[in-house]
């Protein structure tokens, strides 16, 4: 019962991220605008906004222009829910599952953003250092972590400096500032490894399938969060593999 409750909220969380994701966008309030169909502009209703459920009863497409709905509100909605049921099933205490599963929504609006719209919100930025201050306060490494969120972001300032933002976007170094903040040493850098491999092979692989070229502009973010999301489940594990290489 209690994994049900929590993949229900997740599906909640996950309506409200995409909803956050537009009106943001749209320079309208989080709170007191109401969602509206991104075609025809008319205002939803309840029988609308139930996640995943209204998408599947309405066919994908929007009840009152017939409008295809994007694919984008019911991924959004599942990844959200299972994400927070991945966490609920953790070894953690309660608050640490609460501050744990707040940085994965977080996470999981900048990645949608980023990847639609090619930016990274300095508000997002804001709010994830905030969390992560305060779920971090118990730490006493925040040497090592500070240490290594400055690097991270020093090496991504130089890759945007050097390049004149045509590498690597302004947002991309403070989420890498958060990133390494998080995880600390050795597993933020890991992080950030596995982020340029795994960009370096869907990049590859968009311009094979003539999706992309060497001038089109792909949202680093997203494969930042992955790389984050990796190293914190198996970073541990990658780091002995290398060291037992040699």
């Amino acid at each position: 019962m209690f994994g049900i409750l929590i993949f229900v909220l997740g599906l909640a969380a996950g309506s409200f991220i995409n909803a956050l994701v537009w009106r943001h966008h749209q320079g309208k309030p989080f709170v007191k605008a109401r969602s509206q169909c991104t075609s025809c502009g008319h205002k939803l209703g309840f029988w609308d906004l139930i996640p995943l459920v209204s998408f599947m009863m309405l066919g994908g497409r929007c009840r009152y222009c017939s409008a295809k709905i994007s694919f984008q509100y019911p991924a959004v909605e599942l990844a959200a829910a299972v994400g927070l049921a991945a966490i609920a099933g953790l070894p953690l205490v309660g608050l640490e599952r609460i501050w744990l599963g707040g940085l994965f929504l977080l996470a999981l609006l900048i990645f949608v953003y980023d990847l639609k719209y090619l930016i990274i919100p300095d508000a997002f930025v804001i709010v994830g250092l905030v969390w992560l201050a305060v779920g971090l306060l118990e730490y006493s490494d925040w040497s090592g972590r500070l240490l290594t969120a400055l690097g991270i972001f020093g090496f991504f300032a130089a890759l945007y400096f050097l390049s004149r933002g045509r590498w690597i976007g302004g947002g991309d170094g403070k989420l890498g500032f958060l990133v390494g903040l998080w995880l600390g040493w050795p597993l933020g850098v890991v992080g950030m490894l596995l982020a340029f491999v795994l960009g370096a092979v869907i990049g590859v692989a968009l311009i094979g399938l003539d999706r992309a070229t060497l001038k089109s502009q792909i949202p680093f973010g997203p494969f930042m969060i992955i790389g984050a999301v990796l190293a914190y489940g198996w970073g541990e594990e990658i780091v002995r593999w290398y060291i037992g290489m040699f």
